[in-house]
């Protein structure tokens, strides 16, 4: 018999974009036990991809991060399909992680839209761009919302839902209520804004970084850990605001501010408040990155980043919930 659990696991999941996204997507879905098809336009991406889509789904179940009720070996292994409509056909949802281009979006949601059931969700990846220009071309635009991971999105818990225009709220609750049930934690944007929430804080705070590198403040490797063994570190427990909020004593919030009104804005006053990235940018940051990194390779960094956070997400689990998540 068939309980309800084992239906939503068995919902089946199109990943449109063969990348690093779309690979750690198709990864979650499977380790979720969804069934996931996998196109892309090159069909060798596609199955390239199809091997660390894999391992990110066997990780994950080997360190406890999803209850399958199975081991590891049990995953099963997303697909590669030929065509967009051989993936799209029957799905629940679309996931669509393709350039972040907004012509091809459009194109990829138009031509999915009408490929996919009527009441099949439709999810662009996109690290920032407007969903209600990408929704546009679409056949059916009400079940349509962007749907931003972040990086690496097998590992990362948040995913920021954002409605367009012609998002139907519905659409929006049910895509809510699945995110939730593969491990994420939404945040719903309100407002159709470039870079949604986390990218525009996370932009704010890298010029920063890369001026305090630029005006010889601090070299990459001391940049980068300034914020991981400091501020990183609260940011993975607590938002800034609950942070300033815990710093002002008694008085909280209002505290905060009153007593570092002066000093707080004395730094605004000089941070960079360039828009366009200086010519030296990517030859200063690899010039510092190679001392940091010390000769390790890629995989290796992607390896130690990918266990030391699924440790604290482990960690993070007894503490904190997700709202709306039963214990």
């Amino acid at each position: 018999m068939t309980n309800a659990r084992d239906s939503v696991r068995c919902q089946t999941i199109a990943v449109i974009g063969a990348g690093n996204t779309g690979a750690c997507w198709a990864g979650l879905f499977a380790a979720h036990g969804h069934p996931v098809r996998l196109y892309d336009v090159r069909l060798e991406a596609a199955e390239a991809a199809l091997e660390r889509a894999t391992k990110a789904a066997r990780f994950l179940v080997a360190k406890g991060l999803v209850d399958t009720g199975t081991g590891d070996e049990r995953v099963t292994p997303p697909v590669a399909v030929p065509s967009l409509e051989d993936a799209v056909t029957g799905v629940f949802l679309v996931q669509e992680c393709v350039p972040d281009d907004v012509v091809l979006k459009r194109a990829v949601f138009a031509d999915a839209s009408r490929a996919a059931p009527d009441d099949a969700l439709i999810a662009t990846s996109s690290s920032g761009l407007s969903i209600t220009s990408i929704q546009q071309a679409s056949y059916l635009p009400g079940r349509t919302l962007a749907a931003h991971p972040y990086n690496p999105p097998h590992l990362i818990p948040l995913v920021e839902l954002a409605p367009g225009r012609s998002t139907d709220p519905a659409a929006l609750e049910r895509a809510r209520e699945f995110y939730l049930g593969v491990g994420k934690e939404p945040v719903i944007v309100n407002g159709d804004v470039p870079g949604y929430i986390a990218n525009r804080m996370s932009a704010a705070l890298w010029r920063e970084a890369i001026e305090l590198v630029r005006s010889g403040v601090a070299t990459v490797e001391e940049v980068d850990r300034a914020i991981s063994s400091g501020p990183g570190l609260r940011w993975a427990v607590m938002g800034p605001h609950l942070i300033y909020h815990l710093g002002g004593g008694r008085a909280g919030i209002r505290g905060h501010v009153a007593h570092l009104t002066k000093t707080k804005e004395g730094m605004l006053r000089d941070l960079a408040d360039w828009t366009t990235f200086p010519a030296d940018t990517a030859d200063l940051l690899a010039s510092g990155l190679e001392d940091e990194i010390g000769g390790k390779t890629l995989s290796e960094l992607e390896e130690d980043r990918d266990e030391a956070l699924a440790a604290v997400v482990l960690a993070l689990r007894g503490p904190r919930r997700s709202p709306g998540v039963s214990p």
